[in-house]
């Protein structure tokens, strides 16, 4: 064996594909997905809209930027190819339920919502001038008691017509501290109404009332020209705690209605309660299970479909597609795709299926992320037989890490039909995903940072027995900015190299056990110049160098073991941990780890190889 196959990890030399993987040429074949980070939950929409007039855009709003926590809209432009973003608030919150909606109004201006998970105001801006992202207006508020998931809806008509803001509100009725998720009080859904493209909204109106103690009625929403379909699901609380039916009522200016026109309740009549809905799905049944929707659309006709997911077991969920047939009166319900386990790593929530989503204008076109038998896929599905079978068509099989959460953009272009997060996904609170389905750039041969952009190599990838031998890792590294602090890469926590960390200037490799952090520092980089790098450590005698370009440049003591930052360890390049703040200002190419100490005479070999593999490209 070659003393530089000896030990190896992971060797990620930085060439990537055109669908932004990037290979480990190790024997463990761990490869990464490049990207930005992004993460979203899916009952905030809309996620994404295209809106084509003065310009041809599909806009997408996601929690990541900078800082990996940060209220983003973004443009993708279908001319130019150009992907423009606007941080709209930074530093917002880690919790993937505080991603933001998108609504492009009827004078082209963009609205952007979001809220806390559980949060205490609404909050939004509106862009300056149409189709711009350049500029928003100041942020606004809506003082809310303990609200998520604000949906804006503006049906058809003038700039003028009403804009809606549909959301989940909670009444606290219980403690928390009852509870072994922390969970309390009743979830209503309410909505509010502006009359003034978004200056003022009215006073609240709740919609429906949740059974006490139940921890939240989730919802989704479609609409046509008058009318905005809502689909909902019970739910006592999260986790694997009990999610109920799949209910439907149709709003219309302030009156609910079923689905062949029936009133339920007129606006002085509201709120309704769950039993007043109308029951797509029971879960309640004989044969019925647990169930939790996923999207919404309707027709040219206005007859609404919903797409839900059921779960026999939470190793096994089910995809089904529900929709109204006019003609015979009643709701026609249809297997749609087996969409295998949880995807959730930490295991809290057994119902996170991967997901699924209709397109806005066509409910006859489904998208679905599915693990199954070991085979991970985003699947286009097309029936013609209004649900009862489908086509189906792979849009990305072998991902790198799980697809999950698509979005299908309304009045999608044929090159941007659809949207997902890629990567892996321990909670709400630690998501390591990379936003996938925008046109992609070609092959390169190393990794550019911008500091929002990293590569995920996944979660819980090695423990400490892998590394109890010794460690080595090694970049060729070039910074453009000494100052800013800047991961090159990390591993679990555990294992890292840094610019400017702990001191401003000083290229970093740091060891942590459970109770401190060991560093050894070199203040010799240069803004522009490519280094290589590596960070030895010998369990033997305790000591960890910091070299680079074959001279050990300072020496720190460790005496391990390693330890990583969990059972779901998150390792990543050029980004933080979890792919959140931290990202390189620069490039980095030809990555190592192995579980052994490097010698010097193997530093000098392993320069060489990186330097002859560059210029060989």
């Amino acid at each position: 064996m070659s003393p530089l196959r000896d030990g190896l990890l992971g060797y990620w030399p930085a060439v990537r594909d055109h669908r932004g993987t990037v290979w480990d040429e190790s024997p463990r074949e761990n490869h990464g997905r490049y990207g930005r980070d992004a993460r979203w939950i899916w009952f905030t929409n809309p996620r994404a809209v295209r809106y084509a007039d003065e310009r041809d855009r599909t806009y997408v709003g996601y929690l990541g930027g900078p800082t990996g926590t940060d209220i983003v809209i973004a443009g993708f432009d279908h001319d130019s190819g150009e992907f423009e973003r606007t941080t709209l608030e930074p530093s917002f919150s880690a919790d993937d339920h505080t991603s933001p909606a998108v609504l492009v109004a009827r004078d082209g201006r963009l609205l952007v919502f979001w809220s806390g998970h559980n949060g205490g105001s609404i909050r939004y801006r509106r862009s300056t001038a149409p189709e711009d992202l350049s500029a928003f207006g100041p942020l606004r508020t809506i003082d809310q008691a303990c609200v998520t998931y604000p949906n804006p809806v503006q049906l058809e008509g003038t700039p003028e017509a009403p804009i809606y803001l549909f959301y989940r509100d909670r009444t606290v009725t219980s403690d928390a501290t009852d509870d072994p998720y922390g969970y309390m009080g009743d979830g209503h859904v309410y909505y509010r109404r502006s009359v003034d493209r978004g200056d003022s909204w009215s006073e609240q109106t709740r919609l429906v009332t949740a059974p006490e103690g139940h921890y939240g009625t989730y919802f989704v929403h479609a609409a046509t020209e008058e009318t905005v379909h809502l689909f909902f699901t019970d739910a006592e609380r999260g986790g694997d705690a009990p999610k109920r039916h799949v209910l439907y009522a149709a709003f219309e200016n302030g009156t609910l209605v079923a689905a062949d026109g029936e009133p339920i309740a007129t606006e002085s009549e509201l709120p309704v309660t769950v039993a007043d809905l109308e029951r797509v799905y029971d879960s309640a049944a004989a044969d019925g299970e647990y169930a939790w929707v996923w999207d919404a659309s309707v027709d040219e006709r206005g007859a609404p479909a919903v797409v839900y997911a059921t779960f026999p077991s939470t190793l096994a969920h089910e995809y089904r597609y529900a929709r109204w047939d006019g003609d015979a009166g009643e709701w026609r319900d249809h297997h749609l795709r087996d969409a295998g386990r949880y995807v959730e790593a930490a295991g809290v929530e057994g119902h996170y299926s991967a997901g699924a989503a209709l397109d806005p204008d066509d409910p006859t076109v489904a998208y679905a992320c599915v693990s199954v038998d070991g085979s991970r896929a985003v699947e286009r599905l097309e029936t013609d037989t209004g649900g009862r079978s489908w086509s189906v068509r792979t849009v990305c099989d072998d991902p790198v890490g799980t697809p999950i959460r698509p979005a299908v953009p309304a009045n999608g272009a044929d090159e941007c039909p659809v949207l997902w997060l890629e990567g892996s996904y321990e909670s709400m609170h630690a998501s390591q995903t990379v936003l996938r389905g925008l046109p992609t750039g070609g092959v390169d041969g190393r990794i550019e940072g911008d500091g929002e952009t990293g590569v995920t190599l996944g979660l819980d990838l090695f423990d400490e027995r892998a590394v109890r031998d010794g460690v080595s890792v090694s970049a060729l590294v070039r910074t453009r900015d000494l100052d800013r602090r800047q991961t090159v890469l990390q591993f679990g926590d555990g294992i890292r190299l840094d610019v400017a960390r702990e001191t401003a200037g000083a290229l970093e490799f740091s060891l942590a056990d459970d109770a401190s952090t060991a560093v050894a520092s070199w203040n010799g980089l240069a803004a522009g110049d490519e280094r290589f790098v590596e960070g030895a450590w010998d369990p033997d005698d305790g000591t960890m160098q910091l070299r680079v370009d074959g001279s050990v440049v300072d020496e720190a003591s460790f005496d391990g073991p390693i330890a990583f930052d969990g059972p779901n360890a998150s390792w990543t390049l050029a980004r933080d941990a979890y792919l959140l703040g931290s990202g390189l200002v620069g490039t980095l190419r030809e990555v190592r780890l192995y579980g052994r100490p490097t010698t010097t005479a193997d530093h000098r070999a392993l320069r060489k190889s990186a330097e002859d593999r560059v210029a060989d490209r």
